[in-house]
């Protein structure tokens, strides 16, 4: 897997870490690489209690990974007709969810991960669309997904 640089305040607020030394799955799940990055003035949040693992597996694992994810719209909508631009628009706000959200992705607040990039990209298709979708910008992250 590729190394990348682990920045703690990149976790969101909500992140269940696990401890659990004991559990087989630790090497490749990245609640666990988290737990193990806590910051010292870190002294309170959200786990994974030890319980959780039954019969070597945990309903809580997901597996670390590193992913290039995207924000920005503006790129998409370049070529995009008048008459497509507020249907396509309102298509996407739905897909992800809602207006506001919509907007925190625009802004680079929060960021596509290459399942939503791939489902947005099939709402321009569908409008046929085909040449030159990309997002604003790229980047790669670990993967809270």
């Amino acid at each position: 897997m590729e190394q990348l640089p682990f920045n703690f305040a990149s976790v969101p607020p909500t992140w269940e870490l696990c401890f659990n030394k004991d559990c087989p799955c630790k090497d490749t799940c990245m609640r666990y690489f988290v737990g193990q990055h806590l910051p010292d003035d870190k002294t309170m949040g959200y786990a994974i209690y030890p319980n959780a693992l039954q019969k070597d597996k945990c309903k809580f694992y997901v597996e670390k990974r590193v992913i290039r994810a995207a924000w920005g719209f503006h790129n998409l909508f370049l070529n995009v007709k008048r008459v497509d631009d507020t249907p396509i628009r309102r298509e996407i706000q739905q897909y992800l969810g809602s207006r506001p959200t919509y907007y925190r992705y625009m802004n680079g607040e929060l960021t596509l991960t290459p399942e939503q990039q791939e489902g947005i990209i099939n709402i321009f298709r569908s409008y046929g669309y085909t040449e030159e979708l990309s997002f604003d910008n790229y980047f790669t992250r670990y993967a809270y997904e």
